[in-house]
């Protein structure tokens, strides 16, 4: 039987006016907050969903749409399967759009979406748009990114136009090419998932791309090392000594 130590925060930042990022974890939602400290939790309750949502930069309510994303995904009863994940994240995109009709001021509103599906025996990740989730194998020193951005500059880099390096001050780095998205303006939908084995001694860092952008190689070398809550208090202070020009989520899962 395995078990969970959770340790996950959702900040403001130095730059922006507003959190556009929300964090979930089993059914608790933390949305439109800027903590100074991270939130622990301990779970040996399967199936149990972890992600993060970033609100779309530049959109309409970013933050209205992370946090009703995550809602969505939090609600019970858990998805227990490939099948049933992907359906109820099609239900949270059509919820945005059910927003719209009621509140049309709120055409365009987006997210990005990143996630674990923990199951008794194997582990789904789950990822929509540029947040991402990396995981470090038991006996493994350093982390591996285990999804795909849906970026211009990740398409650039997959025709070979553009190196790893280069696309880290490339203009257009923002710009993602699918996401959760409600109205007229919504972008196609495009899920992409891992299926893999549950093991002791994994970990699993969920974050948005104020972490992994801005926080770079320290942000990853300081990700594997120590317990979930030391590792989360590192990355934070990483990415305000980096500016945090963008907002700051991270969820970090030890399996034990």
């Amino acid at each position: 039987m395995h078990s969970l130590d959770i340790a996950a925060i959702t900040n403001t930042g130095l730059y922006r006016k507003r959190n556009e990022d929300s964090l979930l974890v089993g059914r608790d939602v933390l949305a439109s907050e800027s903590l100074a400290v991270p939130v622990l939790w301990r779970t040996d309750v399967f199936p149990v969903i972890l992600a993060v949502a970033d609100g779309i930069g530049g959109s309409v309510a970013g933050d209205v749409a992370s946090r009703e994303v995550l809602m969505c995904m939090a609600r019970p009863p858990c998805p227990d399967w490939e099948e049933s994940l992907h359906d109820r994240i099609h239900t949270a995109r059509n919820h945005l759009n059910h927003l719209v009709k009621n509140q049309p001021e709120l055409d365009g509103l987006g997210t990005t979406l990143a996630g674990v599906l923990f199951l008794p025996e194997r582990l789904i990740l789950f990822s929509c748009g540029d947040s991402r989730v990396y995981m470090r194998m038991p006996g493994d020193e350093a982390m591996t990114c285990m999804t795909k951005d849906h970026s211009v500059v990740q398409e650039m880099i997959d025709t070979g136009r553009l190196t790893e390096k280069e696309a880290r001050s490339h203009p257009l780095g923002h710009i993602i090419t699918s996401c959760l998205s409600g109205g007229r303006r919504r972008t196609t939908l495009d899920i992409r998932m891992s299926t893999h084995p549950i093991q002791k001694g994994m970990r699993l860092v969920l974050c948005t791309d104020g972490v992994w952008d801005y926080g770079g190689q320290p942000f990853l070398k300081a990700a594997p090392k120590g317990d979930p809550i030391s590792a989360v208090k590192e990355i934070l202070t990483i990415c305000y000594d980096a500016g945090a020009p963008d907002n700051v989520t991270l969820i970090i899962a030890d399996v034990e």
